[in-house]
């Protein structure tokens, strides 16, 4: 049968850790459906060792191995029976990854099919560069059987330029937001002096997310600065390659309970494994200000950034991949890595300033909706199949 899309990527149904790359393939999948477009699902997300395997992000696990072997030959099936298609595929950029990818790019060109490579992230060029030359040449081979790249960003096109056609191959397409979002309730927040500034961090809890910073950046705003502070840290502990003062994410897990209990900061700290739908959606507006002062490896254009944009939430950030391209000077702040005070000076200061506070709220709104709704993605996104 002709005019089938056979999207390979991670559901938000079944992945064991929501991330922005899970949001955007379920945007995908609803969107085709929606638009009562043809649609095979080969979902990766999905977990036959759920229960045993450890989810460490960009490292090698055995137990992943086995279980993208399994999708691999669900999808050498559905290819048998529907030649000819278009693939989309959201490919990693890790070794067990690629494995996966190159399986998948390669028996989808055996077929005759079209393909489409996502790209979500902006270390692939980092990661091409640290493997052996046999490797990088499979790379290669692999990614020009493609007939188009799609990145979140004119910025990370060059993680690519290893390849020849480069330029004419991969395309920059940054993210929509995934969740809906009715902009008619939202309006610029407003900062109360006779209620606490509320903070918001929603991400994994990985070192290099910054978590840590917001914490200490909590406990200075309370016990230095003496701020009436309500903080929600939602996310799961997760170990990573980049991790240097935890060792694993139990490790930090503990450490980050520990230091709330020797700071007394159980009135102002609030922890969630996660938030979703509803919840998510009330936290953000509540929430005066969102924080990510990420220098994570595999960073590239968090959803997160964009929810709190939609929201009015005024964004305080690292100035680090393509955060840049959705936070500025008039809608967010930017602050260095590991700089807990930066982050502890910005609240202080616009707590005396309400109205200016209220301005950046605004833009961000503005900002939201003038370049990252989800229609203006997803049309873009179906018109690239």
């Amino acid at each position: 049968m002709k005019n089938k899309i056979i999207a390979v990527g991670p559901t938000t149904q079944n992945n064991t850790v929501l991330s922005g790359q899970t949001m955007m393939f379920q945007l995908f999948v609803d969107t085709v459906h929606a638009r009562k477009m043809r649609l095979i699902i080969v979902d990766i997300g999905i977990s036959i060792f759920k229960k045993l395997e450890k989810r460490v992000s960009g490292k090698f696990s055995i137990l992943r191995a086995v279980n993208y072997s399994v999708i691999l030959v669900n999808f050498f099936f559905i290819l048998l029976f529907n030649p000819k298609q278009t693939v989309y595929i959201t490919t990693a950029q890790s070794k067990v990854g690629f494995v996966r990818d190159y399986f998948i790019i390669n028996l989808a060109k055996f077929f005759g099919c079209k393909i489409i490579a996502h790209q979500f992230g902006a270390n692939y060029g980092g990661f091409y560069n640290s493997q052996s030359d046999f490797v990088k040449n499979l790379i290669v081979k692999t990614f020009y059987k493609t007939d188009r790249i799609i990145v979140e960003g004119d910025y990370t096109k060059k993680q690519f330029d290893f390849l020849p056609d480069y330029q004419t191959k991969v395309y920059s397409l940054p993210n929509g937001l995934p969740e809906k979002v009715d902009s008619s309730e939202i309006c610029a927040k407003t900062l109360d002096q006779n209620s606490p500034i509320q903070l918001f961090y929603l991400s994994n809890l990985i070192e290099s997310k910054g978590f840590w910073d917001v914490l200490e950046a909590v406990n200075i705003l309370v016990n230095t600065y003496e701020m009436e502070i309500s903080a929600v840290f939602s996310g799961k502990f997760l170990d990573a390659v980049d991790d240097t003062k935890f060792k694993s994410g139990e490790e930090a897990r503990k450490a980050f309970f520990d230091y709330i209990e020797k700071h007394d900061l159980e009135r102002s700290i609030t922890y969630y494994e996660g938030l979703y739908g509803v919840d998510k959606s009330k936290e953000f507006k509540k929430s005066h200000f969102f924080l990510l002062p990420s220098y994570y490896i595999n960073e590239g254009q968090p959803v997160s950034v964009l929810e709190a944009l939609a929201y009015g939430c005024v964004p305080i950030v690292t100035e680090y991949r393509l955060i840049t391209t959705m936070v500025n000077q008039k809608n967010g702040f930017f602050v260095n890595p590991k700089s807990p005070n930066e982050i502890a000076n910005i609240v202080k200061e616009m707590s005396t300033k309400p109205e200016v506070y209220t301005r950046y709220s605004q833009e961000a709104i503005d900002y939201y909706l003038n370049n990252f709704t989800a229609e203006k993605y997803t049309n873009h996104l179906i018109s690239l199949l």
